[in-house]
């Protein structure tokens, strides 16, 4: 998934041109994006998809729970 449609935020460490799996757009969006970055996230990956990625993410990492539960009660609502 190429990530020219986003900040820059999430993907410091990546080239602007970078096309990166979906799962990691993912991730890097709901732990370092922007407001307008999530809201990308949701008009280009289905609901179901980052769902999942978000109920792995919260199952695994408790440190991020404010920036999950934020995606998932406001974004997704």
């Amino acid at each position: 998934m190429k990530i020219d449609g986003f900040s820059g935020h999430p993907f410091w460490s990546y080239k602007k041109t970078a096309d990166l799996p979906e799962d990691i757009v993912i991730l890097q969006v709901v732990l370092y994006g922007e407001i307008r970055d999530m809201i990308q996230l949701t008009r280009l990956i289905e609901r179901d998809r980052v769902d999942n990625i978000l109920k792995q993410l919260s199952a695994t990492d408790s440190r991020n729970f404010k920036r999950i539960n934020f995606f998932q009660k406001v974004i997704f609502a």
